[in-house]
């Protein structure tokens, strides 16, 4: 019989409906367990029978049964991807470069699937500073459009160079104006 086990609070517990407390040492089931006489008592340990070691546990007994429960079911989910159903988009790609000569800027890339289709996001700016400009690539309806509520994309890129599915590529440089 395979069986996962999973260390919670210093004890092993399985992945049952009810989980069950297993001895760290000898793998044995144990069972809930007080040192307290009152009525109704309170199982605030966990005892072995192999090695007679209570194992004391932050919770009563069903509260941790639900408390680890709860943590193997997050556990298996933390690396599960979300997608956003109720925005508009749903990112289904991210890339992330920065400048080779000068660390002082930024750009980050997120594709997301929109009503409209794929969306192209394009964050650029100067790190540490709120001076950034988003783009918004959009090519099944044919549109490109920035945020203008940011920076307007000539006041962060001085050229932009695009390479197209053909594997044709094009580019536009800002001119400097003489002063």
């Amino acid at each position: 019989m395979t069986q996962e086990l999973y260390r919670i609070d210093g004890i092993l517990w399985d992945n049952s409906i009810s989980p069950k407390p297993f001895c760290p040492v000898h793998k044995m089931e144990m069972d809930a367990w007080t040192f307290d006489d009152e009525i109704p008592a309170t199982y605030d340990h966990v005892k072995c029978a192999e090695c007679t070691e209570a194992y004391p546990i932050p919770r009563d007994f069903d509260d941790e049964q639900i408390y680890v429960r709860r943590k193997i079911k997050s556990r298996a989910l933390k690396d599960i991807r979300v997608l956003n159903i109720d925005d508009e988009a749903v990112p289904i790609a991210e890339f992330k470069a920065s400048s080779k000569k000068n660390k002082k800027f930024f750009v980050t890339g997120v594709l997301t699937e929109s009503k409209v289709g794929q969306r192209l996001i394009i964050y650029a700016g100067e790190r540490g500073k709120n001076r950034k400009t988003q783009i918004f690539v959009e090519p099944e309806i044919k549109r490109i459009a920035f945020d203008q509520r940011d920076l307007h994309p000539t006041d962060v890129f001085t050229e932009i160079q695009a390479t197209f599915a053909d594997g044709s590529s094009t580019s536009m440089k800002r001119k400097k104006i003489k002063d």
